[in-house]
């Protein structure tokens, strides 16, 4: 008796299609189906990218995932204590984008010449370019003879494969399509990670970058095999990284990741959005934020809303056969995070989410979902299905008290924790001044100084005004200031202005503990665009013995910017606090300080 593995293997290696599992779906629910040959599922396809076939008669989609172990079966006989195998760039193909099967890795090895031994294989870029299939992809440690500086294990640079099938097999093209870049003397290298490529016209364009140095466009060579002309730098270092480019009535549309892909549970991955009308760039959000700015901009798209799915991000952005959008990306089952803690290996599996266009701008309501929905349109000529709606909020703000601080001395609701010197803070007409300190609230350190109010049952709001004079340059160290909703010093959500290596942004955070062995105890994602003054607004909602905390920033108090959502059980005993910490030498104004009670 023949197996459906043994049938799959033998139909895959004479270049067929396998087939869908049955006919095309009406609806679906994440995580897509993703299957091996064997039957047994893919569970991790980290930085999905999807390439339509121009040359397939019924529409057909294939599947790229960076090079990961897939599948908890697939650890040879050592049990725990023996390797992962992780596959070279696993490849999938669907007829209806919710069903995909496994056809091959990209590579039986890294390719030779180009990629040291130990090299990864990463954030995979099909294209079909001058009548050729091609595979860009990121290999994160060259090798010695295509390194500027041999023996380092950071000089990552951009290769690529050709291949006249989509499947392959592929022929990897001996030098990099973007070379190593220093950043500064010995094995100091920017990261050269995350390929994206375009065509306007008869002109082809590159994106690639990471958080170390930024995400950069630069033209690309008629046959797709190397750069030409100067580089430009599109999205902000430590800001952005996982480029997916797409033109819409007229635009083009950066989507950038940001933030730590792979910590587990506390992965706190989004996509922001800018939009240019040439792919070089500049790309600015709906308020006119540039994203390469210190100040970065970005317009949400994706972001954990509080369900089972956190870290969404690293996306790929297609039309189906509607016409309709969609985005494939990655994100993270908080009750399954990884395939082993132990080895810090986070289990990221494909998620499938509708993209509308709305104002000009992409958005995804209701992302990421984790209910059932209508699937994309397969059928050449099929009418889209239809969209998810709006999702509004009918709740109402009723103000409990304010704090603008302009009194003599601080009103008896507020009490420090690790008071400060008395010199460093004091009361006026600006509002609360707090000098920030060489001092922190982050895992095993806890020193900062805490000023602390307790908070109402139910659910509530929070919102402050806050004045950080750290300069676009600033800083060595994380210099942040805002609130705190925090149990103790190891149980807390953070909302926050940081100036950080000559970034600024707002960072939302969480910290937990106890957790279980080789698990992370603090993760982080952020809001929108800080400016001189910052507005920061926590929603908290209580459900089961659990909060809900949804964070929003604001340039002027008015138009807010955020919606990410942490989950937590920091209970009835949590007290609301204002921290000015992460290095000396800088000061921090709160304006005023108000709480209100939600109710619908």
């Amino acid at each position: 008796m023949i197996s459906f593995g043994h049938l799959a293997a033998w139909v895959i290696a004479l270049g067929l299609a396998v087939p869908a599992w049955g006919a095309p779906a009406a609806t679906y629910r994440n995580p897509l189906t993703v299957r091996l040959a064997n039957g047994d599922a893919a569970q991790n396809c980290a930085d999905p990218a999807v390439l339509r076939d121009p040359r397939a008669k019924p529409p057909t989609w294939y599947l790229y995932c960076t090079s990961d172990p897939v599948s908890k079966t697939e650890r040879p006989q050592h049990g725990e204590s023996g390797p992962w195998h992780f596959h070279m760039i696993a490849i999938y193909r669907s007829t209806d984008l919710v069903h995909w099967n496994y056809v091959g890795d990209a590579f039986a090895d890294r390719p030779a010449g180009l990629a040291a031994p130990t090299s990864g294989l990463w954030a995979p870029e099909p294209e079909y370019l001058n009548g050729s299939y091609y595979l860009y992809f990121t290999v994160t440690d060259v090798a010695d003879a295509r390194s500027p500086q041999p023996g380092c294990d950071k000089d990552s640079a951009v290769g690529v494969a050709i291949a006249e099938n989509p499947a392959g097999p592929w022929v990897p093209a001996a030098a990099p399509v973007v070379p190593p870049r220093r950043a500064g003397p010995g094995c100091d290298f920017e990261w050269t990670f995350d390929p994206k490529v375009v065509e306007d016209g008869d002109r082809k364009w590159i994106y690639y970058g990471s958080y170390g140095g930024g995400i950069f466009v630069q033209p690309l060579r008629a046959d797709g095999l190397v750069v030409e002309g100067e580089p430009k730098r599109v999205g902000a270092a430590w800001r952005y990284e996982g480029a997916e480019v797409v033109q819409h009535d007229g635009w083009w549309y950066l989507f950038g990741s940001t933030t730590d892909c792979c910590n587990g549970p506390l992965t706190g991955y989004a996509v922001y959005v800018g939009r240019a009308r040439t792919p070089a760039g500049p790309f600015v959000d709906s308020l006119g934020q540039d994203m390469a700015a210190p100040r970065a901009g970005g317009t949400p798209v994706l972001f954990q809303s509080g369900n089972r799915w956190v870290g969404v991000g690293h996306n790929t952005v297609f039309p189906d056969a509607a016409g309709q959008w969609w985005t494939i990306y990655h994100g993270i089952d908080v009750g399954e995070p990884f395939f082993s803690a132990r080895d810090k290996l986070t289990r990221r599996v494909a998620l499938l989410d509708r993209i509308d266009w709305v104002d000009g701008w992409p958005v995804a309501r209701g992302a990421p979902s984790d209910a059932p929905r209508a699937a994309p349109a397969v059928a050449p000529g099929a009418r889209p299905r239809a969209a998810s709606p709006a999702q509004t909020s009918a709740e109402r703000a009723t103000p409990l008290w304010t704090d603008t601080f302009r009194g003599p001395k601080l009103d008896a609701r507020w009490t420090w924790l690790r008071a400060p010197a008395d010199d460093s803070w004091s009361l006026g007409s600006d509002g609360l001044a707090l000098a920030t300190e060489g001092t922190d609230l982050h895992v095993d350190t806890n020193t900062a100084s805490v000023l602390q109010t307790p908070l109402p049952d139910g659910d509530y709001r929070i919102e402050a005004e806050v004045t950080l004079d750290a300069p676009d340059a600033c800083c060595a160290t994380a210099v942040q200031a805002g609130v705190v909703v925090m149990r103790d010093d190891d149980n807390y959500v953070k909302l926050v202005d940081m100036a950080h290596g000559g970034l600024h942004q707002v960072e939302f955070a969480k910290e937990l503990a106890p957790v279980p062995a080789h698990y992370p105890r603090y993760g982080n994602t952020v809001a929108g665009t800080p400016g001189p003054t910052t507005w920061l607004r926590l929603d908290v909602h209580r459900a089961g013995g659990e909060e809900r905390y949804t964070a929003y920033s604001s340039r002027d108090g008015t138009t807010w910017v955020g919606g990410a959502t942490w989950t937590h059980r920091l209970g009835p005993q949590a007290r609301l606090g204002l921290v000015a910490m992460g290095g000396a030498g800088h000061r921090a104004v709160f304006e005023h300080v108000s709480v209100a009670r939600l109710s619908r």
